[in-house]
């Protein structure tokens, strides 16, 4: 695996690329160099833009990021821009747990927005990010634009911290899409499921990593990559508002509810395009790196039996995922537990442990 790995000196960080083989682990070392020169990179960005090997990405004047061009796909992605959305939020029962149609189709109150201000944070070979601060109506939120090189450049990621006061509300991140499909497909971990637009009695869809809309004609499609936000909706054939925070109304009743989610958020979200549907591109892939991101951490200088990389377990079918890797509790047997991630028998499938073979057979 290649990614992003973020490791924390003594007197800042570093953000390099690393290639970790699966669950297992890689060693390097950092030296100092009296060299200024930066590694050659496809990366550039401005207060207005971003651009990788994959993507080109547009920030307009309010902040909002207005273009996400998938240059592999020849395609682009949005048909408006990205924005925060604060809804109302006034359930007649059970605000802890329901939402009524009737907010969810009646227009956002406002738009997160303002005159803000827009700074290039990050500019080095791994990564760029622009940082949007200031908008009036965000209470004191930050936003994080980044795209990276490498594997992680397969997807544009959005990065948020909000102080969040606003009773009565959600906060929805809109996705105003190109692609067009009265379908969406929701991750449910070690399955999924379709759902069509949004009706009366089925409108706030439940997910776990990500949420996928394919054109109708099956040429291309974006993936809405979750950290951790179980809940979107989606209103019309193009259009996925992934719910952030919610504070409901109680009408008298619930009064802790009414307060749930005050406070200070830090969300984190991606998007990634694809020819296809989201099988054949392994957009999903991009979500669980995106929630489960390379851990780094110092070690003391020390022989290293292991050697300088090592790993547990390999499957040969990149459609498979290892999700649990453990000792039995009653013997001394090793349990790998796998899923098929296309939700299709696969076959002939062959698991590497730790120097040793032996065939799985995939349930």
């Amino acid at each position: 695996m290649e990614s992003k790995y973020r490791a924390q000196l003594s007197n800042g960080k570093v953000l390099f690329l690393a290639r970790v083989p699966s669950v297992g682990f890689a060693v390097y070392d950092f030296q100092s160099s009296t060299t200024t020169s930066s590694p050659s990179s496809a990366l550039t960005v401005s207060e207005s833009s971003l651009e990788n090997a994959r993507y080109r990405v547009a920030i307009d004047r309010h902040g909002d990021v207005s273009s996400v061009f998938d240059k592999q796909v020849n395609r682009e992605l949005l048909s408006a821009p990205i924005r925060l959305a604060i809804s109302t939020d006034h359930p007649r029962r059970w605000p802890a747990w329901n939402m009524d149609f009737e907010d969810e189709r009646r227009a956002p109150r406002n738009f997160v927005s303002g005159d803000p201000k827009i700074r290039v944070v990050e500019s080095g070979p791994a990564r760029v990010t622009v940082e949007v601060t200031a908008r009036p109506k965000a209470q004191g939120s930050r936003s994080r634009i980044s795209l990276a090189a490498g594997d992680a450049g397969n997807r544009v990621e959005f990065s948020n911290a909000i102080d969040w006061k606003t009773k009565e509300a959600n906060l929805k991140a809109t996705f105003p899409l190109s692609a067009a499909n009265n379908l969406a497909t929701y991750n449910w971990d070690i399955g999924t499921i379709q759902r069509p637009n949004e009706a009366e009695r089925q409108f706030e869809v439940a997910s776990h990593q990500w949420i996928d809309l394919t054109d109708k004609s099956g040429s291309y499609g974006a993936t809405i990559l979750t950290d951790c936000k179980n809940a979107s909706d989606k209103p019309d054939d193009q259009t996925v508002r992934l719910t952030l925070i919610r504070t409901p109304g109680t009408r008298g009743g619930f009064p802790d509810q009414g307060t749930q989610d005050i406070g200070r958020h830090e969300i984190l979200f991606g998007l990634a395009g694809h020819a296809g549907d989201w099988r054949q591109s392994q957009t999903d892939w991009q979500a669980y790196r995106l929630n489960q991101p390379l851990i780094a951490f110092q070690s003391s200088a020390h022989p290293g039996v292991l050697g300088k990389s090592f790993s547990l377990v390999k499957v040969s079918n990149e459609r498979i995922r290892v999700m649990a890797l453990k000792k039995a509790e009653l013997s001394d047997e090793v349990i790998v537990r796998v899923v098929e991630m296309d939700g299709r028998p696969a076959t002939n499938v062959t698991d590497y442990f730790s120097g040793s073979r032996c065939c799985l057979r995939v349930k």
